[in-house]
C-alpha cells in the first residue's frame, strides 16, 4: 500500500505542468494547483485501495493505515455506519409509539410517501381524471380500458370502471336483443339514459369519496354528440376540479373486426345462446348504433373537448387538449400500445460468486458469475434462440421486427448472464440502462438480510411493516414505490416495441415489470415469489397477459441462497423454483 504523496512528489509534477504548458503563474496560483495535484495523486490511490478496505471494514479487521493517519475513505466508512446506527435507532423508537407500527411511520422520511400508494411518489398528487369511451360495439373499447387500468393502477393512481353495460345487466335488462338498441323506439331510448346518467352519478360519488390522485372510466358507447355533451355539463357541475378526457375507438381492420366480434359472443348477454344466432343479434345491434353514430369533432363543447382517438388500436393516434399531467401520462401511454404479436421474456440475472458465499445481494454485489450462473447463461442463450425461431415460424409475415431487444441494467452480472447469447448473434440489439438496476439500499446496500435483522433491528421492523413505501436510509435509498417511478419509460417501451424483447434484470425490478403485466395489486409486489434459474414468458392478450415460468437451470438451493438482500426483500420458496409451466393469467399470481 503506498503512502500519501510527499511534497517533493507535487511539486515535481507540478513542474512538468507548467513546462508542458510555458506557463508563468504566481505563488498563490501555485499553492492552489499543489493543493489539487495532491487530491488528485490522493483520490487515485483512494480508488485502489477502495475494495480491500471495504472488505476490511464489512469484516470489523483494521486496516494497515497509521492508527493516526485516518484516510478519506475510512472517514466515509465511518461516517456511514453511524449513520446506519443514527437511522436504526430513530426507527425504532418510532416503533415503540404504537402498535400499529406502519401508521406510526406514516408521512416519515423512510416512507416514500403517505399511507396512500397513489400520493406516493407521483407528481399529479390530485389531479382526478374522468376517462369516457367512445366507440361502436366491438371496436376495442374494453381491450383499451383493461390496459389503462393495468397501467393507471400499476402507477399508483387509484381506478375504477363503470360500465353501462354492467348496470342494465344489474337492472334485470341482460340478455337484451338488439330490438332494445333500436333507433326508433323512444322507450327504450330513455330506459337507455336513465342507465347511462345513474352510472354516472355512481361514478361522481366514488370520485367524491377519493382522497387524492384517482380515474374513473365511464364505459360505454357515447357515439352522439348529444350524449357527450351531457357529460361535459355533469364534469363541469362537479363539486371539485375533475378533467373529462374522451378516449374513441376506431376499427377499420377487418380481421380485427371479426375477433372481436367471436370474443363478444362470451359476454353474459349471448353467453348461453346460439353462437351463430347470437352473432346475427350483435351483429344487429352493431347495425343500430350506427345509425347514429357521430364521431368526435373539435367544435364540440364549445372547442374545448379534451379527446385521444386511436384508430385500428394503435396503428394512428390523434390527441386534442391533453395537457394536465395525469392526462398527458394516459395519452403517452396510449399513443405507444398496440396488438402486433411478439414475445416479452424476463429472467433474474445469473447467481454471482458474492451471493453464493456470503448471501449479499443489491446495487453493490459484485463478483463474476457461479458455475450455476453461467450454466443458466448458457440455457437462456438456447431458450430465447429456440423460442424465437419458432416464433418467426409461427409468423411468417413478421419481417420488419424480425430481431430481439435485449435489455439490461449495468451489473457485471447482467453483462455475464446475457453473454451466450450476444456470441456470434446478428439478430440481436441490446440496450443497458441504469434504469434496469437492483433496488438501491442506501447506507444498507450489500449487507444480507441476516446481518441486517440481527445488527439493525430497528430498520429491519420498519421495512417489514410497508415493504412497499419503505425507503432504506442513506443516500440513494429507495422503496419499492420509488423503483415503479423509474421503471415507467421501461414499461413504456416494453408495450412500444413490436420486436421480441428478453430483459435480464435483479429481483426488485422484475418483481415490479412481472406485477404489471399479470396485475397484481401493489401492496403484494414485495413479496412476488420469482424463481432464480428460469424465464418467465410473458404473452400479452386482449383481456390481460398470460404468464408462463420455464425453469431452465434447477439447483438445490441451501439455506443461505434461498434469503434475498437488502434491496431484493423475501426469500424464495423451493417450491417456486420446481414449478414448471405454470401459468398464470388475469392477474392471478
Amino acid at each position: 500500500m503506498r503512502l500519501s504523496p510527499s511534497d517533493a512528489q507535487v511539486t515535481m509534477l507540478y513542474g512538468a505542468v507548467c513546462a508542458a504548458g510555458g506557463a508563468l503563474v504566481c505563488a498563490a496560483w501555485t499553492t492552489g494547483l499543489q493543493s489539487s495535484v495532491r487530491r488528485w495523486l490522493v483520490g487515485g490511490q483512494e480508488e485502489e485501495e477502495e475494495g480491500e478496505e471495504e472488505a476490511m471494514a464489512r469484516s470489523g479487521r483494521a486496516t494497515s493505515w497509521d492508527s493516526t493517519v485516518e484516510s478519506p475513505r475510512s472517514r466515509r466508512l465511518t461516517a456511514r455506519q453511524k449513520s446506519m446506527s443514527r437511522s436504526n435507532d430513530e426507527l425504532a423508537k418510532l416503533l415503540q409509539h404504537g402498535p400499529d407500527s406502519s401508521s406510526t411511520l406514516d408521512g416519515h422520511q423512510y416512507l416514500a410517501g403517505t399511507s396512500q400508494y397513489g400520493e406516493a411518489g407521483t407528481m399529479g398528487a390530485y389531479n382526478k381524471v374522468v376517462i369516457a369511451m367512445v366507440g361502436l360495439p366491438a371496436r376495442g373499447k374494453s381491450y383499451i380500458v383493461k390496459m389503462l387500468v393495468r397501467y393507471l393502477e400499476w402507477s399508483g393512481f387509484p381506478t375504477r370502471i363503470f360500465n353501462v353495460g354492467d348496470a342494465r345487466r344489474k337492472r334485470g335488462l341482460g340478455g337484451a336483443s338488439a330490438a332494445f338498441f333500436r333507433t326508433g323506439d323512444e322507450t327504450a331510448r330513455r330506459q337507455r339514459e336513465e342507465l347511462a346518467m345513474a352510472c354516472q352519478e355512481e361514478m361522481y360519488a366514488w370520485l367524491g369519496a377519493q382522497p387524492s390522485s384517482c380515474v374513473a372510466i365511464f364505459d360505454a358507447t357515447n357515439t352522439t354528440r348529444a350524449r357527450r355533451e351531457m357529460l361535459s355539463r355533469r364534469c363541469r357541475a362537479a363539486p371539485t376540479g375533475v378533467t373529462l378526457i374522451f378516449i374513441e375507438s376506431i376499427c377499420n381492420n377487418e380481421a380485427i373486426l371479426q375477433r372481436n366480434y367471436r370474443m363478444k359472443l362470451q359476454n353474459a348477454d349471448y353467453r348461453d345462446r346460439d353462437p351463430e344466432e347470437a352473432l346475427r343479434d350483435f351483429l344487429e345491434r352493431v347495425a343500430e348504433y350506427e345509425k347514429r353514430y357521430e364521431t368526435i369533432d373539435d367544435d364540440e363543447d364549445g372547442g374545448n373537448l379534451s379527446y385521444i382517438k386511436i384508430v385500428d388500436v394503435g396503428e394512428k393516434v390523434v390527441m386534442r387538449k391533453c395537457s394536465g399531467y395525469l392526462s398527458s401520462q394516459i395519452s403517452f401511454f396510449l399513443g405507444n400500445i398496440h396488438v402486433t404479436p411478439r414475445k416479452i421474456w424476463l429472467a433474474l440475472h445469473g447467481e454471482t460468486l458474492e451471493e453464493e458465499h456470503s448471501g449479499v445481494r443489491g446495487i453493490t454485489a459484485g463478483g463474476g458469475l457461479t458455475d450455476y450462473g453461467r450454466r443458466f447463461s448458457v440455457e437462456l442463450a438456447a431458450f430465447v434462440r429456440r423460442e424465437h425461431r419458432a416464433f418467426l415460424a409461427a409468423h411468417p409475415d413478421k419481417t420488419d421486427d424480425a430481431d430481439v431487444l435485449v435489455l439490461t441494467g449495468n451489473a457485471q452480472s447482467h453483462r455475464e448472464t446475457v453473454a451466450p447469447l450476444l456470441s456470434g448473434a446478428t439478430d440481436i440489439t441490446v440496450l443497458s440502462t441504469s434504469l434496469l438496476n437492483e433496488l438501491c439500499g442506501g447506507d444498507f446496500d450489500g449487507i444480507s438480510v441476516e446481518e441486517l435483522e440481527a445488527r439493525y433491528p430497528g430498520v429491519w421492523k420498519a421495512r417489514n411493516a410497508d415493504k412497499l413505501r419503505f425507503r432504506y436510509p442513506g443516500a440513494g435509498g429507495e422503496s419499492y414505490v420509488d423503483v415503479i417511478a423509474r421503471l415507467r419509460p421501461i414499461l413504456i417501451e416494453l408495450e412500444r416495441q413490436r420486436r421480441s424483447v428478453l430483459l435480464v434484470s435483479h429481483l426488485a425490478v422484475q418483481r415490479c415489470l412481472y406485477a404489471y403485466f399479470v396485475g397484481t395489486p401493489a401492496d403484494q409486489i414485495p413479496y412476488i415469489k420469482l424463481p432464480h434459474g428460469a424465464v418467465l414468458e410473458i404473452n400479452p392478450a386482449p383481456h390481460g397477459a398470460i404468464a408462463t415460468t420455464h425453469v431452465l437451470a434447477d439447483k438445490p438451493r441451501t439455506a443461505r441462497s434461498l434469503q434475498h438482500c437488502v434491496g431484493p426483500s423475501t426469500a424464495l420458496s423451493a417450491g417456486a423454483l420446481a414449478t414448471r409451466s405454470a401459468r398464470r393469467a388475469n392477474g392471478t399470481a
